[in-house]
């Protein structure tokens, strides 16, 4: 079987299962030799919004997420072609588990990792499924590519750019997770952390936080990592701890001098009680409108 998606012919490899109707395809383009395989989903009429149209617009002209190659709306459907890099890549899962690349390989993997997702600038929807074990694959000189899903593309504006920081900091637990068991690489420990507490603005910060990582722990010898003590391991604890006291700390204190600023308005608003004053000046008495004028000798 063959689809034609513009000018381009993309010979069918596989027609993949779906749970949301959406017809996705495992393709190999026919036209050129570059060893890629694409993923094409077809949207029906009834599947397509104007929202997802301009959506994917905007990404294609802006020059985002290159590996988005094409998309068409033709024959009452809606074609949309992702490149997921070399057809010989192979899952960090296998690579994992079949040949047990060596700290320094892991390293390098996760560094491409994060490099192919700034340089792709990859939207939240496409990097959140892709950033799995099993979907984020390298080559033997261990280029990094990802398998993209797309069968939930007409949800594309319900993914929480959050996710992803959750997803890439399970897939770095899956690659180093012999150092983190025995507390081998404590910087990596404390970036995992800030990755879970979400302390990043974007994917470029989290890079420029992961290198000094991976060029600290790359000139290291594997053999003479030694696993942290258990009081090292405690005061691990204690900086997030206090991490989190601190968060807790500022909303307790803007939740303060809100409910102050209510209580303040709300006071300021209230109608103010008449009470009688009583002034005095040497031996004259006298009192306010409310009662009767009165002066008298001591």
């Amino acid at each position: 079987m063959v689809i034609r998606v513009l000018d381009q012919n993309y010979f069918v490899l596989q027609t993949l299962p779906s749970e949301t109707g959406l017809l996705q395809y495992v393709c190999r383009n026919v036209g050129e030799d570059s060893g890629h395989i694409f993923r094409i989903v077809m949207l029906t009429r009834e599947q397509t919004s104007q929202r997802l149209i301009r959506w994917l617009s905007d990404i294609y002209r802006a020059g985002r997420f290159r590996e988005l190659t094409q998309y068409a709306s033709e024959h009452d459907s809606l074609q949309v072609v992702v490149d997921c890099g070399s057809e010989s890549a192979v899952p960090a899962e296998q690579l994992l588990t079949e040949e047990k690349p060596s700290l320094k390989e892991r390293l390098s993997m996760g560094s491409k990792m994060l490099e192919r997702l700034i340089l792709s600038d990859v939207p939240a929807f496409f990097a959140i499924p892709a950033l799995d074990p099993g979907h984020v694959r390298f080559t033997k000189s261990l280029d990094c590519c990802f398998t993209f899903e797309l069968e939930h593309l007409t949800d594309f504006d319900a993914a929480e750019p959050a996710k992803e920081y959750s997803h890439l900091r399970a897939v770095l637990r899956r690659l180093f997770s012999e150092e983190l068991r025995n507390r081998k690489m404590p910087e990596l420990k404390e970036f995992l952390d800030r990755l879970l507490q979400q302390e990043f603005s974007d994917m470029t910060e989290v890079y420029r936080a992961w290198l000094p990582i991976a060029q600290k722990y790359g000139a290291a010898d594997e053999t003479k990592l030694e696993a942290k003590s258990l009081p090292f391991v405690i005061w691990e604890k204690i900086k997030l701890l206090a991490r989190l006291l601190k968060k807790l700390f500022v909303l307790v204190v803007i939740g303060l001098a809100v409910a102050y600023l209510v209580f303040s308005v709300r006071r300021f608003m209230a109608p103010t009680e008449h009470k009688d004053v009583y002034r005095s000046v040497g031996d004259l008495v006298i009192v306010n409108s409310s009662g009767p004028e009165t002066e008298g000798q001591k």
